[in-house]
């Protein structure tokens, strides 16, 4: 783990508000790093705001404190809960995780979740890290491994940052719309409005977001739906983004919701049996649902 000194001197380098912003990152990458030598990866794909911020992002990226995986093969949930919990079991590279197994381990609806304190000699109080393993449906697009962004501090590091397996791209987009299409938090609407100003698979996109609402309980995919969450957040905190974020980078809330809802209202332009999947309620279109999923992996 690196010394206060050096992640200081990388939190200047990089801009970061707050050195504890570097602190976490770099807890995040060393919890990468164990995960990937004790072999959970080749279980696990990674996504969610970390992996935008590591894979895609870097040091602009939005700060995040969760690492999010989903399952991608046939390990059962025991099995998987025993590997990760093996894994926190003893100190690694000076960091040390504290945590009550009754309390701070727990199954959620869709798999598993921890939220270890990460300590090490220079911070005896510790950080609260989320870590979340959905095994509610294998990945739909193949999983790639994928390399880290160049960070300051990884000269710092005392190894090399694997190249961990995740989700493509427009797979971690869709989740973030079913994410949005379900709830109205700020950082979903930041990260779909950094990922806007790239160019976009939007047939590929939508095609995922039906499935990925489909295998959901609630609506299925609506760009109406989906514009009235991301226009009536009135719980959208701007100062939890900020805090978030670089000191030379300033959140436009409504900025950002115009680019989102210009940027996606290609989600409301469903093919027929996209239609049909997003109206179906009580999932009974289970054939029709596993081939269209099988003609989006192969998109």
């Amino acid at each position: 783990m690196l010394t206060t000194a050096q992640l200081r001197q990388a939190a200047a380098r990089s801009g970061a508000r707050d050195i504890g912003i570097i602190e976490i990152d770099v807890m995040l990458t060393h919890l990468l790093q164990l995960f990937h030598e004790r072999g959970l990866t080749e279980h696990l794909a990674f996504k969610g705001g970390t992996f935008l911020r590591k894979m895609i992002f870097g040091p602009r990226g939005r700060l995040s404190t969760d690492l999010d995986f989903t399952c991608r093969t046939d390990i059962s949930l025991d099995d998987l809960t025993l590997g990760l919990l093996d894994a926190l079991g003893q100190p690694y590279r000076g960091l040390s995780f504290r945590f009550d197994r009754a309390r701070d381990w727990y199954l959620t609806d869709d798999g598993c979740a921890a939220n270890p304190v990460l300590v090490h000699p220079d911070n005896s109080t510790g950080v609260r890290i989320k870590i979340q393993v959905s095994v509610r449906e294998h990945p739909i697009r193949p999983v790639t491994a994928m390399r880290q962004l160049d960070q300051g501090y990884f000269p710092h590091l005392g190894f090399v940052p694997a190249a961990i397996p995740s989700l493509a791209l427009e797979e971690v987009i869709s989740e973030k719309i079913r994410a949005a299409s379900q709830r109205s938090k700020i950082r979903d609407l930041y990260d779909l409005s950094e990922v806007a100003r790239r160019p976009l698979p939007r047939d590929l996109i939508r095609a995922l977001a039906v499935l990925k609402l489909w295998h959901s309980t609630g609506p299925g995919l609506d760009f109406e739906h989906f514009r009235s969450r991301i226009e009536s957040g009135r719980d959208y905190d701007l100062a939890d983004l900020r805090n978030l974020l670089r000191r030379d980078q300033s959140p436009d809330l409504a900025g950002m919701i115009a680019r989102v809802l210009d940027s996606f209202q290609f989600l409301g332009q469903m093919t027929e049996i996209e239609r049909v999947l997003a109206a179906d309620l009580p999932r009974r279109r289970r054939n029709e649902a596993a081939a269209y999923r099988a003609t989006t992996a192969a998109m």
